[in-house]
Protein backbone atom coordinates (compact mmCIF):
# COMPACT_ATOMS: atom_id res chain seq x y z
CA UNK A 1 0.00 0.00 0.00
CA UNK A 2 3.08 2.55 0.61
CA UNK A 3 3.80 1.69 -2.62
CA UNK A 4 0.76 2.60 -4.58
CA UNK A 5 0.72 6.03 -2.48
CA UNK A 6 4.35 7.11 -2.89
CA UNK A 7 3.36 6.30 -7.18
CA UNK A 8 0.53 8.49 -6.79
CA UNK A 9 2.21 10.98 -4.78
CA UNK A 10 5.51 11.42 -7.47
CA UNK A 11 2.54 11.50 -10.15
CA UNK A 12 0.82 14.85 -8.84
CA UNK A 13 4.10 17.02 -8.87
CA UNK A 14 4.38 16.27 -12.30
CA UNK A 15 0.68 16.52 -13.33
CA UNK A 16 0.68 20.28 -10.86
CA UNK A 17 4.36 20.81 -13.36
CA UNK A 18 2.57 19.89 -16.68
CA UNK A 19 -0.20 22.13 -15.44
CA UNK A 20 1.29 25.23 -14.79
CA UNK A 21 3.97 24.67 -17.96
CA UNK A 22 0.67 24.53 -20.04
CA UNK A 23 -1.11 27.04 -18.91
CA UNK A 24 1.67 29.64 -18.55
CA UNK A 25 2.13 28.80 -22.29
CA UNK A 26 -1.54 29.78 -22.88
CA UNK A 27 -1.10 32.96 -21.05
CA UNK A 28 2.09 34.04 -22.94
CA UNK A 29 0.62 33.16 -26.07
CA UNK A 30 -2.63 35.41 -25.08
CA UNK A 31 -0.25 38.02 -24.18
CA UNK A 32 2.15 38.04 -27.58
CA UNK A 33 -1.11 37.71 -29.38
CA UNK A 34 -2.78 41.16 -27.41
CA UNK A 35 0.55 42.87 -28.70
CA UNK A 36 0.09 41.57 -32.11
CA UNK A 37 -1.74 43.74 -34.40
CA UNK A 38 -4.67 42.75 -36.55
CA UNK A 39 -5.16 44.88 -39.08
CA UNK A 40 -1.85 46.96 -40.59
CA UNK A 41 -2.77 49.82 -43.08
CA UNK A 42 0.48 51.31 -44.20
CA UNK A 43 -0.29 55.12 -46.08
CA UNK A 44 2.47 56.18 -48.36
CA UNK A 45 4.05 57.04 -51.57
CA UNK A 46 5.78 56.36 -54.49
CA UNK A 47 8.39 58.33 -52.64
CA UNK A 48 8.58 56.09 -49.68
CA UNK A 49 7.91 52.55 -50.49
CA UNK A 50 6.24 50.35 -47.42
CA UNK A 51 8.59 47.43 -46.87
CA UNK A 52 7.53 44.12 -45.46
CA UNK A 53 11.04 42.74 -45.06
CA UNK A 54 9.96 39.36 -43.77
CA UNK A 55 6.63 39.03 -45.83
CA UNK A 56 4.45 39.24 -42.19
CA UNK A 57 1.46 39.85 -44.08
CA UNK A 58 2.11 36.84 -46.08
CA UNK A 59 3.26 34.63 -43.24
CA UNK A 60 0.73 35.78 -40.55
CA UNK A 61 -2.58 34.35 -40.49
CA UNK A 62 -3.48 36.64 -38.03
CA UNK A 63 -2.55 39.63 -39.22
CA UNK A 64 -3.89 41.63 -42.64
CA UNK A 65 -1.30 44.18 -43.92
CA UNK A 66 -3.32 46.59 -46.96
CA UNK A 67 -0.90 49.15 -48.04
CA UNK A 68 -2.21 52.29 -49.63
CA UNK A 69 -0.45 54.55 -52.16
CA UNK A 70 -2.42 57.86 -51.77
CA UNK A 71 -0.30 59.68 -54.33
CA UNK A 72 -1.61 57.06 -56.42
CA UNK A 73 -4.96 59.47 -57.91
CA UNK A 74 -2.28 62.29 -58.57
CA UNK A 75 0.07 60.05 -60.90
CA UNK A 76 -3.05 58.51 -62.64
CA UNK A 77 -3.91 62.30 -63.26
CA UNK A 78 -0.95 63.19 -64.78
CA UNK A 79 -0.68 59.88 -67.12
CA UNK A 80 -4.34 60.82 -68.30
CA UNK A 81 -3.41 64.86 -68.54
CA UNK A 82 -0.39 63.80 -71.27
CA UNK A 83 -0.54 65.59 -74.47
CA UNK A 84 -4.34 67.44 -73.70
CA UNK A 85 -5.65 69.43 -76.45
CA UNK A 86 -6.17 73.19 -74.76
CA UNK A 87 -10.00 72.69 -75.45
CA UNK A 88 -11.90 71.10 -72.43
CA UNK A 89 -14.73 69.82 -74.37
CA UNK A 90 -12.05 67.42 -76.40
CA UNK A 91 -10.46 66.91 -73.31
CA UNK A 92 -13.03 65.87 -71.67
CA UNK A 93 -13.72 63.34 -74.40
CA UNK A 94 -10.24 62.19 -74.54
CA UNK A 95 -9.67 61.68 -70.90
CA UNK A 96 -13.26 59.92 -70.86
CA UNK A 97 -12.11 57.37 -73.73
CA UNK A 98 -8.23 56.91 -72.16
CA UNK A 99 -10.16 56.01 -68.91
CA UNK A 100 -12.43 53.90 -70.47
CA UNK A 101 -9.61 52.03 -71.74
CA UNK A 102 -7.84 51.25 -68.71
CA UNK A 103 -6.31 48.27 -67.85
CA UNK A 104 -7.57 46.48 -64.61
CA UNK A 105 -4.33 46.99 -62.82
CA UNK A 106 -4.44 50.45 -63.10
CA UNK A 107 -7.87 50.60 -62.37
CA UNK A 108 -7.30 48.81 -59.06
CA UNK A 109 -4.36 50.80 -58.06
CA UNK A 110 -6.55 53.86 -58.70
CA UNK A 111 -9.20 52.60 -56.72
CA UNK A 112 -6.83 51.58 -53.59
CA UNK A 113 -5.45 55.32 -53.77
CA UNK A 114 -9.04 56.73 -53.32
CA UNK A 115 -10.13 54.41 -50.64
CA UNK A 116 -7.08 54.65 -49.24
CA UNK A 117 -7.29 58.84 -48.66
CA UNK A 118 -10.82 58.34 -47.59
CA UNK A 119 -9.40 55.88 -44.80
CA UNK A 120 -7.02 58.17 -43.67
CA UNK A 121 -9.24 61.23 -43.06
CA UNK A 122 -11.58 58.83 -41.50
CA UNK A 123 -8.42 57.79 -39.04
CA UNK A 124 -6.92 61.53 -39.15
CA UNK A 125 -3.88 60.49 -40.53
CA UNK A 126 -2.60 64.23 -41.70
CA UNK A 127 1.31 63.12 -43.64
CA UNK A 128 2.93 60.03 -44.74
CA UNK A 129 4.53 57.45 -44.50
CA UNK A 130 2.06 56.53 -41.30
CA UNK A 131 1.09 52.80 -40.22
CA UNK A 132 -2.34 52.31 -38.55
CA UNK A 133 -2.98 49.06 -36.31
CA UNK A 134 -6.03 48.08 -35.61
CA UNK A 135 -7.51 51.54 -36.63
CA UNK A 136 -6.17 53.09 -33.05
CA UNK A 137 -2.93 53.72 -33.44
CA UNK A 138 -0.92 55.26 -35.70
CA UNK A 139 2.79 55.35 -36.05
CA UNK A 140 4.41 58.07 -38.09
CA UNK A 141 7.49 58.29 -40.69
CA UNK A 142 8.19 54.63 -40.43
CA UNK A 143 8.20 52.51 -43.76
CA UNK A 144 9.35 49.66 -42.65
CA UNK A 145 6.68 46.78 -40.69
CA UNK A 146 9.06 45.63 -38.47
CA UNK A 147 9.59 48.90 -37.04
CA UNK A 148 6.46 50.19 -36.78
CA UNK A 149 5.24 47.31 -34.86
CA UNK A 150 7.98 47.18 -32.49
CA UNK A 151 6.65 50.99 -31.75
CA UNK A 152 3.03 49.50 -31.68
CA UNK A 153 4.02 46.83 -29.12
CA UNK A 154 6.41 49.25 -27.23
CA UNK A 155 3.18 51.21 -27.12
CA UNK A 156 0.77 48.67 -26.00
CA UNK A 157 3.51 47.47 -23.34
CA UNK A 158 3.46 50.98 -21.67
CA UNK A 159 -0.07 51.86 -21.53
CA UNK A 160 -1.34 53.78 -24.22
CA UNK A 161 -0.08 56.49 -23.76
Amino acid sequence: MICKASKHRSRIPLVCLASVLLFSGATFADQHQQNQPHVIEAFTSVKYPFVDARGIGKKSRSTDITVYEIDGIEAMERDLSVDMPADPEKSKRIALVRIQHMDDQTKTKMQMAAQGLAKAMQYGVDRYPAVVFDGQAVVYGVTDVLTAIAHYRTWRREGKR
